[in-house]
């Protein structure tokens, strides 16, 4: 069935929302429905260490949602078990955050669904299809970078090796 997708921008809307609904799925299914978000336990992952671990302030500022927002996902997360927050030796208003083990098993488990869910969403396309599709793909970023569509990665912006 064809959806009714006049314009590529709905399209795009289109297939992002079922991406995020097949994700959300899966991940229910592997009994992490509690998890939330998957991409700040991968941020948190990732985190280059030596710099210790991040204040929440810095991850709000990374994700561009309120210190509030962020403290709400990350209680979800800390009641989970995913991850745990300390408090600065320094600043004792600043709250540390880290990953705990339970939290990278689940960040494992995330990236395999992402994985198989892209494996999915590409069957049956040979492998020039895709190529020309991620050429196609960043040929558009570049375009709408243009004329004033920024580039929203908290990896980036947070400087960890995502």
């Amino acid at each position: 069935m064809e959806p009714c997708a006049a314009t590529p921008g709905m399209m795009f809307h289109i297939l992002h929302r079922a991406h995020a609904n097949a994700v959300q799925a899966n991940i229910s299914a592997a009994g992490l429905a509690d998890l939330g978000s998957p991409l700040i336990l991968l941020l948190l992952r990732d985190w280059d260490q030596s710099r210790g671990a991040p204040a929440q302030r810095d991850l709000a500022d990374a994700f561009h949602v309120t210190p509030a927002t962020m403290a709400m996902s990350l209680k979800t997360l800390e009641r989970g078990g995913y991850v745990e927050k300390t408090t600065d030796r320094q600043d004792q208003r600043c709250k540390r955050v880290a990953i705990t083990g339970k939290g990278r098993a689940a960040v494992d488990t995330c990236q395999q669904i992402f994985a198989w869910i892209d494996r999915q969403m590409l069957d049956g396309f040979t492998p020039e299809e895709r190529a020309q599709l991620h050429a196609y793909q960043l040929r558009m970023l570049s375009n709408i970078q243009k004329v004033g569509g920024t580039l929203d990665n908290p990896c980036e912006r947070m400087e960890c090796q995502c």
